[in-house]
């Protein structure tokens, strides 16, 4: 027992020197393993290449479990220690039981399970399981330093951009890589980098066919992506930092506060784990009903259903409008599954809702209160959003439904004529899915898509455009303006003049930000018709992912200038505009009013 105070005595002495030199190590370490996973899977290999590099990877993957068992060993409350950590400790146990009864026993514990649930490829899906733990170790070690960037003084908005540039670089040098695409050559950067973007800011746009010309990795990738861009990086890391109980600055509290538009700090950490659960839940019900309703859809294997059923449901909620059929759901016989649509437009529907709005619709605790006390109403922002993209959704199929059926929709009996409506509509808000040819669409048709793609979804959604609740709150002032009215109120609540400057900010940089695109375009792609140079503009800054065809042929500079509109579109124009402002400093003193001539 004294032996072991010695011992302990002796560590605690030097923790400080063996900490830094451990994290250091560590870091380097991190590094090398990602760049052998991308190397791994980014480049096409012989067998006895990629089993060398495999065993590379499997000591870095040794090298982190020595790292937990040396902090196990080293730790003076090891039971406190295995429970702030009971995740790594799962997955630890899991794998070297596997490895024991591998090598020892011959029974191969994971290969059995795989085997049980009838997966094939059984070596291909340990190799990914060992190498996605890997990750997941690097990912933890990442969040345990979180506390390091908390020093770094950053603005909120700035670093939500920041979030963005990174997302979107490194999914473009990923996808740029050779074992990403089925020609086995590497993707031009534009192309990579418009590709990235475009998941990553859940637009849809594409310069390549997605179903031809990227192999299943590259797919996974833009999977990834178009999750990790709709969740956001940054509401996915503080998460993981809040999972596995390593807390936050109170700079970073505020900068999620910021990002969730919450009222409180404690709303914003409240809203963490919802936004996870409520994103998986709806994703994974999305994706069993999808897999029950391709119908006579040809699947070359159970994988490949599954994988595209997966797909699609993440690309419908996050409103990304990405799909594996070259033509989207205008591919032959996937038009014709209507109930198919009405379940992609449900699941688009709820993602452009927002994750506020989510969580006060279906959270326990908020149904719990409702049903014993049925006068209570959603939040104010809740019924915002909810019912004015249910009027947008249902005046959009309206008008889709009277003004193209004798066109797109000629030889639709009516109730597929509806379903085809209601769908457009919902998608043409905010998803980019299509089940007709944008192209083919009268031209009244394209303004009442282009007025409701600038529209856009609700306020702390996945879409993008000037937001319902902008809408809604221009509306109630102009209309307020008309009456004469000083004080301007919604649901019994007064609305800020601060509020309504807000929001007219955002609706006159959004119309000048979007006119400049336009105009820069009209320079790059002169050749192609204006009103389409304006759709994909539009389409583009609200995130949507309608085209009138002409993405693929975009010049270089065209594709870099929709790139930029995308990312915008994501990020916010008054988030840009903050992160790069400055502070102003204010002065005691107010000037006298002036009248200046309006109108």
């Amino acid at each position: 027992m004294a032996l072991r105070r010695a011992f302990n005595l002796i560590i605690f002495k030097r923790q400080k020197l063996l900490s830094r030199l451990l994290r250091i190590i560590i870091f380097l370490v991190s590094i090398l393993a990602i760049l052998g996973l991308v190397y791994y899977h980014g480049f096409n290999h012989t067998h006895e290449n990629k089993e060398l590099i495999f065993g590379i990877i499997k000591l870095f993957y040794g090298f982190f479990i020595l790292n937990f068992l040396l902090k196990l060993f080293f730790t003076f409350d090891r039971m406190e220690f295995v429970r702030a950590n009971w995740f790594e400790m799962v997955l630890l146990l899991i794998v070297v039981y596997d490895v024991i009864s591998n090598y020892l026993f011959g029974v191969p514990l994971l290969h059995n399970i795989f085997f049980r649930l009838g997966i094939r490829h059984l070596d291909t899906i340990y190799t990914l399981f060992i190498q996605f733990y890997l990750l997941i170790l690097v990912f933890f070690e990442f969040i345990r330093n979180y506390k390091d960037f908390n020093r770094v003084i950053i603005k909120p908005s700035t670093l939500f951009i920041l979030s963005f540039v990174l997302l979107i670089v490194t999914g473009g040098l990923i996808l740029s890589l050779p074992a990403m695409n089925t020609t086995g050559k590497f993707l031009n950067l534009t192309d990579a980098i418009f590709t990235a973007a475009s998941a990553g800011c859940v637009t849809g746009l594409s310069v390549v066919d997605t179903e031809f010309f990227f192999s299943r990795k590259g797919q996974i990738v833009i999977l990834v992506l178009i999750q990790l861009g709709g969740i956001g990086i940054l509401t996915f890391a503080t998460f993981f930092a809040t999972f596995i109980k390593k807390g936050i600055g109170l700079h970073h509290e505020n900068a999620l506060k910021s990002l969730t538009d919450s009222e409180s700090l404690l709303g914003a950490h409240g809203l963490l784990r919802p936004i996870v659960f409520f994103t998986l839940t709806i994703e994974g019900i999305a994706s069993l009903a999808l897999y029950s309703l391709w119908g006579d859809t040809h699947f070359s294997s159970v994988e490949e259903k599954i994988f595209c059923s997966v797909f699609h449901a993440v690309s419908a909620f996050n409103n990304a409008g990405f799909s594996l059929f070259t033509d989207g759901l205008h591919t032959p016989l996937i038009n014709q599954l209507y109930v198919l649509h009405l379940m992609v437009a449900v699941t688009i529907f709820f993602g452009s809702l927002g994750f506020p709005a989510i969580k006060d619709m279906f959270n326990r605790h908020s149904i719990k209160i409702r049903l014993a006390e049925p006068w209570r109403q959603w939040k104010l922002s809740t019924r915002i959003a909810f019912f004015t993209g249910l009027l947008l959704v249902i005046l959009g199929a309206l008008a889709f439904y009277i003004l193209e059926k004798d066109n797109t929709l000629l030889g639709m009996n009516p109730v597929e004529a509806a379903i085809t409506s209601i769908f457009q509509s919902t998608t043409t808000r905010t998803a980019g899915f299509n089940t007709v040819v944008i192209g083919d669409c009268k031209t009244p048709t394209i303004f009442i898509m282009m007025f409701l793609m600038f529209i856009g979804a609700a306020s702390g959604s996945t879409g993008g455009g000037i937001k319902t609740s902008t809408f809604v709150i221009i509306f109630l002032a102009i209309w307020g303006i008309i009456k004469g009215r000083k004080h301007f109120t919604l649901g019994r609540r007064n609305i800020p003049k601060e509020l309504i400057l807000k929001a007219f900010t955002i609706f006159i940089f959004s119309a000048t930000f979007v006119f400049l695109m336009i105009f820069c375009l009209t320079f790059t792609d002169n050749e192609k018709p204006l009103i389409t140079l304006i759709f994909e503009s539009i389409s583009a800054f609200g995130t949507v992912g309608l085209t009138m065809g002409i993405t693929m042929s975009l010049s270089v500079a065209g594709k870099w200038i929709i790139i930029f509109t995308m990312f915008v579109g994501r990020v916010g124009l008054l988030s840009l505009a903050l992160s790069l402002s400055t502070e102003e400093k204010t002065v005691a003193c107010r000037y006298p009013d002036t009248h200046i001539m309006i109108g």
